[in-house]
């Protein structure tokens, strides 16, 4: 079996960036839902596999989930120390994977 190496972008204000970026990870600024949508809606365009999305800087996860749905692309959206933690719907998330939600 061999691994397919897959591209990680990350989403989040300049503060946060840093850490992301010293792993090795692209980073785009965004501090609002409009400007994190244009990024992700770049990754998927410049064939990012994976696009982390700090917390705090979106306040409609779903809209994200919808611009990547059926791109071959995955966005995360991270929790941060400045975001309202929410219960996670384990069965959603996996129906969603499997595509049947």
């Amino acid at each position: 079996m061999s691994a397919k190496e897959v591209k990680v972008l990350v989403v989040g204000d300049e503060q946060s960036l840093p850490l992301f970026r010293m792993a090795g990870m692209s980073v785009v600024k965004a501090s609002n839902q409009s400007e994190a949508e244009e990024a992700v809606k770049r990754g998927v365009e410049e064939g990012y596999g994976l696009i982390i999305v700090l917390k705090h800087v979106v306040s409609d996860e779903e809209r994200l989930r919808r611009i990547v749905a059926g791109t071959g692309s995955v966005v995360f959206v991270l929790p941060t120390k400045w975001s309202k933690a929410e219960p996670i719907n384990i069965e959603r998330l996996l129906a969603e994977a499997l595509g049947l939600g």
